[in-house]
C-alpha cells in the first residue's frame, strides 16, 4: 500500500474490490509480529475478505489474525524452513485459511524462491512441499515483474499452473488494461491481485472488471 493504510483499505472499499490483501513485508526481517490494532484497523474498513500476512511464526500468531477478522493468512518465510507447521496449520484450520505465498524469480538454473535467508530453494520443489501441505492457495508474484507495470510474467503463471492444481492469485507487472486481457486469455488463472496500477495510474479496479467481462471473464460488479 502506499499512504495510511487506512485510508487506502477504504478507497478500495469503496470501489468494490473483491479481496484485500495486506501483508506487512518487513515484520519478519525486523522479527516482529505484526501489529494487531493497525490490522483491525484496516479490517474494520473493508466489506469484502481480508488476507493477512507478515510475521507469522506460530498458530497463536494465525488464531490472533483470525480472531480480529482476517479471512485468511499468507505464510511464505516460515513455509520455507518449516513445512510441518505449514500442515499443521492447514490441519487446525482447513486448506481455505492457509495461503502460501510464492515469490518466484528466473535464474540461469530454472525459477528459484526470493527470500532474505540466502535459501535456495527451487519453485518446483517449493510449490511442491505445498501441495503436500494441503495448502487452499497460492499467491504468485513475479520478482521480475513486480511493481514495473510492464505486463505480467504469462511464462511463470503457466509454469506454476503446470505444475499444481491449487488455485492461484497471480500478482506483478499490471500496468494497463490490456494486462489484463492478455493475463486471463493466455493463462487460466481465475483471480489477478495488484496495487501499482492503482496508486500510479487512472485505472480503478472497475476498469479492470468491465474489460475482463467483455471477454466473458465472470467478475462481480
Amino acid at each position: 500500500m502506499v499512504g495510511n493504510p487506512v485510508q487506502v483499505a477504504r478507497v478500495y472499499n469503496n470501489r468494490g474490490v473483491d479481496e484485500l490483501v495486506f501483508i506487512d513485508i518487513f515484520a519478519t526481517t525486523q522479527k516482529r509480529k505484526i501489529n494487531l490494532k493497525l490490522v483491525a484497523d484496516v479490517i474494520k474498513e473493508c466489506y469484502m475478505p481480508i488476507a493477512i500476512g507478515g510475521g507469522i511464526e506460530t498458530i497463536a500468531d494465525i488464531n490472533d489474525l483470525l480472531k480480529i477478522g482476517a479471512d485468511k493468512v499468507i505464510i511464505k518465510t516460515k513455509a520455507l524452513v518449516d513445512s510441518d507447521f505449514i500442515k499443521e496449520a492447514v490441519a487446525f484450520y482447513g486448506s481455505q485459511c492457509i495461503s502460501i505465498a510464492v515469490d518466484a524469480y528466473k535464474t540461469s538454473e530454472g525459477y528459484k524462491i526470493f527470500n532474505h535467508l540466502d535459501i535456495d530453494k527451487s519453485l518446483d520443489d517449493y510449490v511442491q512441499e505445498m501441495i503436500d501441505c494441503k495448502v487452499g492457495e497460492f499467491v504468485l508474484v513475479s520478482v521480475d515483474k513486480d511493481g514495473m507495470m510492464n505486463g505480467f510474467d504469462i511464462e511463470l503463471i503457466n509454469y506454476v499452473e503446470n505444475i499444481t492444481n491449487i488455485p492461484i492469485i497471480a500478482s506483478g507487472g499490471g500496468g494497463n488494461i490490456e494486462h489484463y486481457n492478455e493475463l486471463f486469455s493466455k493463462t487460466n488463472v481465475l483471480a489477478v491481485g495488484s496495487a501499482s496500477i492503482f496508486h500510479f495510474t487512472q485505472y480503478t479496479p472497475l476498469d479492470i472488471k468491465n474489460e475482463l467481462k467483455k471477454i466473458n471473464i465472470p467478475v462481480r460488479i
